[in-house]
């Protein structure tokens, strides 16, 4: 390691090809054919020719190698290979062989489209490779006769560039690639059965099993191919392989491979045998050569060396159009012709070196074989009994059963996820090795183990400065670092070596020329080799590097004081969780210690923490670790641009009482405390000092200058403000002094009557009034000012003075909590249990007006309660809960008002449990009002404590009570005791905490990975583009105005920068940085127009900053343009992580108030995943907004928001009764009829409710015609369907139990039953495509009853929603793997209970009615005298096609047969009856199966559109709008008389893309991103949402940043292998012969090269001749 380490590369890879390799460069690369199975023979010895053969490379250490001569350590390794009997299909490429050959004719050996379609795909796919995309997209609209003058067009470059290389170079991008599998993917889709060229038709090709393939030729189809060409010979192999080989029937009872396809392959082939025969018996007066064509029909292997035989056939004839398939970015010019079509054949397979498949110790000393060599074996086992079998009868039949298992073995060799048995699953194949986390491409290649680090617990230390770690002697004498000998330091590395290995600091190892030496412990020998250092003498040679100046004399010295060290904590998931710190070696420690500013940034706290430190290991890491990676460099987080390092706790509390205006000083406290926080950090790394001794060196620049005390009489006195400002002149001490005014973090009404304490002003260092607190810490303040103007290294010595200066003024001054600080006073806390006791009061009246009451008794309000509930549960729990939560929480407000501050016993700041909740030391006003107030309302997954089935939230409660403690309201607090009721409440809502806790972190992590891994390869470039690795441009000026985000804090902050301009005038780096940027010269125009807005806005301007205009654009031109992002920075990735860390710190699952209580909007996690990695076409809670115009009133709003809404059948029915006919005689059979009787609403009372103004009834309106034709049509056929589903449901449950009681007698029948429901699942599967319904049933039956019931559930709610009308996303196949819509499982879980026997039904009128009547005894006599004339009612009609479209009944099953039950309806007077028959099918409810088909049945809807609600005015000045659950946007135009059309939003990004276009889809993923962050309180800075949004809809839709958008788009084999599905990618690279140039930082990564981002996107040229 250290040679390569100290030599220069010599050579860089500059791009990776994939391909596969053909049976000869397999044997070229071999260096041994295998021919045996064997591993060892009796003596332990490796066998000749087995698989551990000694040419393959040596087992043990001491042996050498057979064919190189190297020991095992030097040794890389050499291949063997194994000669198949017979060509095998690849098994990782027989999914695109069965492709392929399903577009090839089998007769004229060519592709089976016309010849105009394959030369319309080769040009599509020659001018995508020419960079043409557009050209080939707009090919399907040209005529054949104009293809070949585009088949040579160029593209149009600038003169400048046509005789230069750039053409020859231009790099592949991804939009050609994801072009280029486009046009494949047509292609290939593309299936005919008869062949457009020669007019024959094709046999048909099936696969049994994985790994081989039948084709079945038809009677008809060699007859028509007959008549075409009656001289036709037989095709393909036919000829060549024995015809017992090609057709094998099966008789063979004894089968050998009860696990193998072979079996299942001679089920399939045995049907078509007995065709055959009969059709010889009866065709034997047919011409020969017709006879001899049909001996070859019905079902036959296809052997693959007849598919070789036809590719090769196929790639002669079309040779043009393979070479641009499987040679893809070349369009050909690479790909040799024999190698296109040998890849999908084995004719030989390597065998891996011996040392990459070690047998392994189990212990007791057996030894354990490698899963590989298992499968080796297997392999060669079969192929030598192939080969036997062949070389004694050619003609036996049994040859192609060898075949099979020979090819089983490898299929399972290559991916053991295709064995047909379970233990060869479990094993290990070449598939399995690469994939997952734990492969190697992402343990071995991506993620790689290193040297020269440690890992220890950390622990904190207040005196160390906040850039710096102490690091236990222990680590310091065990990591080295490599230094050359100069004659410089070369006495400082000869006390290194005299000191040796165990004495810090010392030295471990010496390197002279090309050997490497360990010290030895004895002193003399050491000695030795330090007097040969000084013998290095320096000899300059012209055209000679710095490395061949010396001999070459290395130290490896120990870690020392001062040097640099890269520090980790993980999770690692933003910069800063990385840093450069500098080490001070601490004596008689065991952990690492760190400063407390570092908390932050690293998340850690010391409770246990682990971290890791890296020592780098050449002088331009180090360089790059002091300069780029420096602790105090990270001071803004990348995230928003904010700070992030700061002082907490402890310091923050000293720091208060330290600036308060009563803190006075002695001179001795004074000089103590300035003395204390000025020692220098750390020695300079030149000066040595032994362990244990303190060094405390002064110099001259480190003297501070006191200021004059504020009080001389009686005695001196000094404030703590001017201890501040002594500091402030001390750290700008040669540089112009600055001002900074922020308000603090602690209140106004906590000082009382003063004014200016509130907020800190220093005014040229002067600290004139105010108090160091949180806020001084945060954005804008003391520190962050200091950064600004002064640098991260001025920052940061800032930080680590205050931290000394603070840490030694709490140890003078003191500070502890007590009883004390939590107690009330009593009047006060009179007052809070006066404001507590309303609660429940207040509870009483919610409920009331919850259920719409005015007054009415407990127990009759809790039944009223039970009865709303019931009908809606999830809605209506949900609003009661929003309305009980609102009102509670001003309950809580107002006790906490009440009590804070001015309710304690001890005032701030006395109170210094209040000292710390305030000055945001420590905790907050929440935990002063838990432990002194009250708990307040516990809340579970953003909502109430919820309720029981039996309505009670714990048993101690009854049921559907009221009061607000019930709910989960706790007026306790820790002071007095909680009761134990609401100690169990509050430990609900700690538990939900800890389990949403442990989802969330698996769940955010994948999210970054997928948003990094996509997102890694974009950076800035020179012109200040935003660029990916092919180039593509993604954005022409990086967050649309170039400026970094970590320096984009005081861009906008005029008054700071008007005040400070002295500071930034007097900067000489920056005069000139306009003109000599060739690429941005001028300011952005927005930022032009806040600054003059400033200049013209009196109130903004106060004393300390008053600027002419011109000055002030001056001043931001000079920050602008040392704000721009620098070249090279990896923006991609930092966006990536600052939208995946904040998302760490969100709940899983959130549903969010948008507007008023009914509407709810997916936010958290799940949001971000819906937006980000999967770009779902159909969101779980579309929402569409829009304003109304300024004059529009409510009630106009509520109008118009009541056109949108959906009305039900349920909504009109006023009451239900159901009357039962046992006997009745139907069609001449005796029958049951049910009578449905329905009472519905006035049209008119319904409108009155609906709408406020009368031109709406009038134009909106429902009317009693509309009642009649939804209930004639509609309502009819729905009610048919249900029935049916639902008698379908009883008798699938009827058979469950048969099963459930054959299994309680002990019969097991499990194998069989699932035999069984694999068929039925199967046979259904086939006759109804696309339906799905069938699995859900197949799968519902295996899990059970209830799980039948929820399936059918789910599926009743999709039959009937609105998906046939929604608009498809091109990509919507390809989100089929993910979650289903969370609006289907909400629904489902309400209507659980819809099939329980004897529950209670859903609508209180009709089910009061329907029940009533079923207690009566009936007389069924007297019920048909008083019921009217069946032949009175109408015969309902047949369904039309708008009734079909109107119930949305498109997903009905295909061919069932459809009985008619209705036979007679009829309307009269706001009263609808039907009579419904029932032949010989059970009794069913039909109260609750009409009342569900009533909801879902619509008199009156607006496509897509749930309901629509009016939202609020935020001001007064803002207008009224209208949200809707659901997007239509045509609704919404239609109303554009009362609309502002111009402001409508939506959710739902593919609509907004398809109606508005790509850009407005890109605004509403930004938007949509910050409502998510923003509803947590997280800040995330526009230009990471701008450049991700961008990014996204580069293409010109909507990518997802998943496994399936890098599949389309990443142009990276690299980069999409080390992501998900490494095998799946390595064969599309080499399938189509794709190249990597290792732009990609991945790509760079997994083969060890430095990745071309920051510092190394970019080379140095060196002038040797100076």
């Amino acid at each position: 390691m250290a040679d390569a380490r100290d030599e220069a590369a010599s050579d860089v890879l500059d791009s990776i090809r994939f391909t596969f390799y053909t049976s000869e460069e397999v044997r070229k690369i071999s260096v041994k054919k295998i021919t045996k199975p064997d591993l060892f023979d009796a003596k332990k010895a490796p066998v000749l020719d087995g698989l551990y053969d000694p040419a393959l490379g040596p087992l043990n250490t001491i042996d050498s190698c057979k064919t190189c001569g190297q020991l095992s350590v030097r040794c890389p390794g050499h291949y063997g290979h194994i000669d198949f009997g017979k060509p095998l299909y690849h098994p990782l490429l027989f999914t695109n062989l069965k492709g392929l050959l399903q577009v090839t004719c089998f007769h004229c050996r060519r592709f089976r489209l016309n010849r105009e379609r394959v030369n319309k795909y080769a040009t599509q796919l020659e001018l995508i490779i020419k960079g043409l995309p557009i050209e080939a997209k707009n090919l399907d609209q040209v005529s054949p006769n104009k293809l070949s003058s585009l088949k040579n067009k160029k593209r149009k470059f600038p003169a400048e560039y046509v005789d230069s290389k750039n053409l020859r170079q231009q790099k592949w991008t991804s939009l050609q690639h994801s072009e280029a599998l486009l046009v494949l993917s047509k292609f290939l889709r593309e299936k005919r059965k008869k062949c457009e060229n020669c007019k024959k038709r094709n046999p048909t090709i099936t696969s049994p099993v994985f790994g081989w393939l039948n084709k079945d030729t038809h009677v008809a189809d060699i007859s028509a191919n007959f008549i075409i060409e009656p001289d036709l010979d037989l095709p393909s192999t036919e000829v060549d392989e024995p015809k017992r080989l090609l057709y094998q029937e099966a008789q063979d009872k004894d089968d050998p491979f009860p696990e193998d396809g072979a079996s299942l392959i001679d089920k399939e082939l045995a049907v078509p045998a007995k065709e055959q025969r009969n059709t010889k018996r009866n065709l034997k007066e047919l011409p020969a050569g017709f006879t001899k064509q049909l001996n070859s029909s019905g079902r036959k292997h296809l052997l693959p060396s007849e598919v070789e035989f036809i590719l090769e056939a196929l790639w002669e004839n079309e040779s043009s159009f393979c070479r641009l398939i499987f040679d893809i970015q070349e369009g050909g010019l690479n790909a040799p012709s024999e190698r296109g079509h040998t890849m999908f054949l084995l004719k030989a397979l390597l065998v891996s070196p011996s040392k990459f498949r070690p047998p392994a110790g189990a212990g007791d000393g057996k030894v354990l074989e490698h899963p590989q060599n298992v499968l080796l074996s297997k392999v060669q086992e079969a192929n030598i009994t192939l080969c036997d079998l062949i070389a004694k009868s050619p003609d036996d039949p049994i040859i192609v059963r060898k075949w099979m298992d020979l090819q089983q073995t490898v299929n399972v060799l290559f991916d053991s996820s295709k064995a047909l048995g379970k233990t060869d699953r479990e094993t290990s194949g070449v598939r399995q090795l690469l994939e997952k986390k734990s492969g190697i491409l992402r343990q071995k290649m991506m993620g790689k183990r290193v040297n020269h680090a440690c890992r220890t617990v950390i622990s904190p230390d207040p005196y160390l400065a906040v850039n710096e770690i102490g690091i236990p002697p222990n680590f310091a004498l065990r990591l080295t670092y490599p230094v050359r000998v100069t004659p410089w330091n070369v006495d400082e590395l000869r006390n290194a070596v005299i000191n040796g290995a165990d004495i810090h600091p010392g030295a471990t190892h010496f390197k002279d020329k090309d050997r490497m030496y360990k010290l030895q412990v004895s002193r003399n020998n050491r000695m030795a080799i330090a007097r040969k250092l000084p013998t290095s003498r320096v000899s300059a040679q012209t055209g000679k590097g710095p490395e061949s100046d010396f001999e070459g004399k290395i130290v490896n010295v120990h870690l020392r004081n001062g040097d640099v060290v890269l520090v980790n904590r993980q999770p690692t998931l933003h910069k800063p969780s990385m840093m450069a710190h500098i080490v001070r070696v601490l004596p008689e420690l065991k952990t690492f210690r760190m400063h407390y500013a570092n908390c932050s940034t690293y998340n850690a706290d010391f409770d246990g923490d682990e971290m890791n430190v890296h020592l780098p290991q050449d002088e331009v890491s180090r360089a790059e670790a002091f300069s780029i990676v420096d602790a105090n460099k990270q001071y803004i987080v990348p995230t928003s641009g904010d700070p992030i390092r700061g002082l907490i706790q402890d310091h923050i509390i000293s720091a208060v009482l330290l600036t308060k205006k009563d803190t006075f000083l002695t001179r001795d406290e004074y000089n103590q405390l300035l003395y204390s926080c000025c020692v220098p950090s750390v020695a300079p790394s030149s000066q040595v000092s032994k362990l244990g001794q303190k060094v405390s060196i002064l110099c001259s620049s480190n003297e501070i200058q006191p200021v004059p005390p504020a009080i001389l009489k009686p005695k001196p006195l000094w404030t703590g403000k001017q201890v501040i400002t002594s500091i402030l002149n001390h750290i700008t001490r040669g540089r112009k002094p600055f001002t900074v005014e922020k308000d603090g973090k602690i209140p106004k009404e906590y000082f009382g009557n003063d004014l200016t304490e509130h907020k800190l002003l220093i005014l040229n260092n002067e600290f004139v009034h105010g108090m160091i607190d949180k806020a001084q810490f945060g954005k804008h303040g003391l520190v962050h000012t200091v950064h600004e103007f002064y640098g991260a290294d001025t920052a940061g010595i800032l930080l680590s003075m205050f931290s000394r200066l603070f840490t030694i003024f709490l140890q003078i001054h003191g500070f502890t909590c007590g009883v004390d600080d939590l107690l009330i006073r009593k009047r006060s806390d009179l007052r809070r249990k006066d404001i507590l006791e309303t609660s429940e009061k207040e509870s009483k009246q919610v409920h009331l007006q919850f259920t719409n009451n005015n007054s009415i008794g407990s127990k009759d309000l809790q039944k009223e309660i039970e009865k709303v509930i019931r009908t809606n549960v999830e809605s209506e729990t949900t609003r009661l809960d929003r309305m009980m939560s609102s009102k509670l929480n001003a309950i809580t407000s107002e006790a906490n008002n009440a009590l804070f501050p001015n309710g304690l016993v001890k005032k701030f700041p006395a109170n210094c449990l209040s000292l710390m909740t305030v000055t945001g030391a420590k905790g907050g006003l929440v935990n002063m009002t838990q432990i002194s107030s009250l708990l307040g309302q516990q809340e579970l997954e953003g909502k109430r404590v919820p309720r029981m089935v039996s309505g009670k939230t714990l048993p101690c409660f009854p049921p559907w009570d009221i009061s607000s403690r019930a709910g989960g309201f706790i007026s306790d607090r820790f002071l007095t005791g909680l009761r134990p009721q609401e100690y169990y409440f509050h430990c609900m809502a700690g538990r939900d905490g800890l389990v949403d806790t442990a989802i969330k972190t698996s769940r955010s992590g994948y999210l970054q990975r997928c948003l990094v891994k996509n997102l890694e390869c974009l950076k800035v470039s020179y012109d200040y583009t935003v660029r990916d690795s092919d180039g593509s441009i993604v954005q022409f000026k990086y967050g649309e105005d170039g400026v970094d985000v970590m320096k984009t804090s005081f861009l906008a902050e005029f008054d700071v920068l008007a005040a400070n301009k002295s500071i930034l005038l007097d900067r000489p780096s920056h005069q000139d940085l306009s003109k000599s940027n060739a690429f941005i010269s001028e300011l952005p125009e927005a930022l032009k127009e806040k600054a003059t807005a400033f200049i013209h806005n009196p109130s903004k301007k106060g004393l300390l900053h008053k600027i002419e205009k011109k000055e002030l654009l001056k001043l931001l031109k000079l920050k602008y343009f040392s704000s721009l992002a620098d070249p090279g920075e990896p923006v991609g990735v930092v966006a990536a992580q600052s939208v995946g860390e904040p998302s760490t710190q969100m709940t899983l699952n959130t549903f969010h108030l948008a507007g008023r209580g009914e509407m709810n909007v997916t936010l958290g996690i799940p949001r971000l995943q819906e937006i980000l990695m999967s770009a779902k076409d159909d969101i779980r809670t579309p929402v569409m907004t829009c304003p109304l115009l300024h004059q529009t009133e409510k009630e106009d709003a509520e109008d118009l928001a009541a056109t949108l809404r959906k009305i039900t059948v349920a909504d009109i029915v006023e009451n239900m009764e159901v009357f039962t006919v046992p006997l009745y005689i139907h069609e001449q059979q005796v029958s049951t009829m049910y009578r449905l009787k329905m009472k519905l609403h006035h049209p008119d009372l319904l409108n009155m409710k609906l709408f406020h103004s009368d031109d709406y009834r009038d134009k909106f309106g429902i009317t009693s015609d509309t009642y009649e034709q939804t209930l004639k049509g509609s309502f009819v056929n729905v009610l048919e369907d249900t029935i049916s589903k639902h008698l379908e449901l009883v008798s699938k449950i009827s058979d469950i139990s048969v099963v459930s009681r054959k299994g309680e007698s002990g019969i097991d029948e499990g194998d069989n039953a699932d035999e069984s429901e694999n068929k039925s699942g199967q046979g259904e599967d086939n006759d109804d495509e696309g339906d799905g319904s069938d699995d859900a049933d197949d799968i519902a039956e295996d899990q059970g009853a209830d799980a039948e019931k929820r399936k059918r559930q789910i599926c009743d709610e999709m039959e009937y929603e609105d998906d046939s009308e929604k608009v498809s996303s091109p990509m919507a196949e390809e989100h089929d793997e993910e979650a289903t819509s969370g609006l289907e499982d909400d629904q489902a879980e309400a209507d659980e209970d819809d099939y329980v026997i004897g529950g209670k039904p859903l609508t209180s009128e009709a089910d009061n009615e329907d029940y009533i009547e079923g207690d009566k005894p009936l007389s069924f006599e007297a019920d048909m005298e008083t019921s009217e004339n069946p032949s009175e009612f109408e015969v309902p009609e047949a369904e039309t096609k708008n009734d079909a479209s109107e119930t949305k009944s498109k997903t009905r099953r295909k061919g069932r047969g459809k009985i008619k039950r209705v036979i007679g309806v009829k309307y009269h007077k706001l009263k609808f009856e039907l009579l419904i028959v029932f032949k010989k099918e059970p009794h069913i409810l039909l109260a609750e199966v009409a009342q569900r088909t009533a909801k879902k049945v619509l008199v009156k809807n607006v496509k897509n559109i749930e309901r629509c609600t009016v939202i609020e005015r935020k001001k007064p000045t803002d207008p009224y709008a209208l949200q809707t659950a659901g997007v239509n946007f045509s609704a919404f135009w239609n109303l554009d008389e009362h609309l502002d059309l111009n402001g409508i939003l939506s959710n739902d990004i593919h609509a907004m893309r398809n109606t508005y276009g790509v850009e407005a889809a890109r605004g509403t993923i930004v938007n949509e991103v910050k409502t998510v962050f923003g509803a947590y309180g997280i800040h995330v800075n526009n230009r990471h949402l701008s450049l991700i949004a961008d990014f996204m809809t580069f293409p010109g839709w909507y990518r997802p940043m998943n496994r399936l958008g890098m599949e389309r788009f990443c142009t990276s084999p690299f980069g999409k292998m080390t992501f998900e599905t490494a095998t799946k990618f390595i064969i599309q690279a080499a399938l189509h012969g794709e190249v990597d140039n290792l732009e990609a930082p991945s790509a760079s990564v997994s083969l060890g090269q430095p990745m071309k981002m920051g510092t190394g996107c970019f080379e140095l040229l060196q002038n040797l001749l100076l």
